[in-house]
């Protein structure tokens, strides 16, 4: 950080002539810029310097007196993200006499820099990697008191306590809150089916989602969920999960199967029923069916190749009496020549 900024941040939150509502977050933004100013990596367990400002926060509390309040304004319960798309921060500040050019506001996840605004301007340099050209400030709404964050393409990695901080030329304060789950929706349920020698197989599987759904499966009602296989495998650069579920059945009746997945943080409740209508004797039948079509097309082909080889046998005997024709009438005509030629 240059020299010029930690200038101003110092000025913004020591010398600024007001009171903070809260005592502890004026003590700790000081340990910290000073933290930055020191540019100690050990800052946090610098015993000295936090006695320094905590002897500055005495001092200036004792000399101010309350005169107004500063009240900002985040979620008070947890926040859910959808995995890929953007997620809205919220955070709010009043703006009674409100000067941009002594706003700063901070977001931070854990010690971890996710946005940083003052100078009336994004000031990014200290911004963690993870959050490289994926955040954003609603500027144009800051003279609102808009000072929510905008976070681009969430991933499972986002989750986490987010803080936010803010300074104006009427207060300063931060409020935390917590990005619960990043959540993601199932696709569609595919279902596919294989004949067994002693029943049916039936697997059903949906990917791309999180977390890990509450799988049920019933038939004509009961629950026969413990008469199934259900795995699940998380991909290993999303962590997004592929679920599987299977059931062997024996006894192929006619009956209706109903498979549930359940996915809580997104209310997303998918419910496909499977109507099953097959049974031994129409299996037989089926088979059966099936043998009488094969022996009716090798009859088929028989009989196709068998009129092939007729009309051939018949074009060739056709081509050997032309032949045989032509043989004739040249040896009558050379024997009238003769004929002709002793009588002269």
């Amino acid at each position: 950080m240059t020299p010029g900024i930690k200038q101003y941040i110092n000025g913004v939150f020591i010398t600024r002539t007001l009171v903070l509502s809260c005592s502890d977050f004026f003590c700790t933004l000081y340990g910290r810029f000073n933290c930055w100013q020191m540019e100690s990596s050990h800052c946090e367990s610098n015993m000295e310097l936090k006695h320094q400002a905590s002897l500055f926060c005495c001092f200036f509390l004792f000399k101010v007196s309350c005169i107004t309040e500063f009240e900002i304004t985040v979620p008070r319960g947890p926040v859910t993200g959808f995995y890929g798309e953007a997620l809205i921060l919220p955070c709010t500040f009043p703006v009674d006499s409100w000067d941009l050019n002594s706003t700063v506001i901070i977001w931070q996840r854990g010690l971890d820099v996710v946005h940083c605004f003052y100078y009336s301007r994004d000031q990014l340099d200290r911004q963690n990697p993870h959050y490289l050209k994926r955040t954003s400030l609603f500027i144009q709404e800051m003279a609102t008191g808009n000072a929510s964050l905008k976070l681009d393409r969430v991933t499972l990695l986002d989750a986490g306590v987010y803080t936010c901080y803010i300074s104006t030329n009427t207060g300063s304060q931060k409020k935390s809150f917590k990005v619960n789950n990043i959540a993601a929706f199932y696709s569609e349920p595919r279902l596919q089916f294989s004949m067994l020698t002693d029943g049916l197989n039936l697997l059903v599987t949906s990917d791309g989602g999180y977390p890990s759904p509450k799988l049920q499966w019933l038939m004509e009602n009961s629950d026969i969920t413990n008469q199934t296989q259900t795995h699940f495998m998380q991909d290993t650069q999303t962590g997004l999960y592929i679920v599987s579920s299977w059931i062997n059945l024996k006894e192929v009746t006619k009956s209706s199967l109903t498979f549930i997945m359940h996915n809580k943080p997104l209310g997303q409740d998918i419910r496909r029923e499977i109507q099953l209508y097959s049974d031994k004797s129409r299996i037989g039948q089926s088979a059966y069916r099936c043998h009488g079509c094969s022996i009716l097309i090798s009859v088929i082909l028989l009989l196709i190749v068998m009129g092939l080889l007729f009309v051939f046998i018949t074009r060739r005997r056709t081509e050997r009496t032309k032949q045989n024709d032509g043989l004739k009438s040249q040896i009558s005509a050379s024997s009238l020549a003769s004929m002709r030629h002793n009588v002269v």
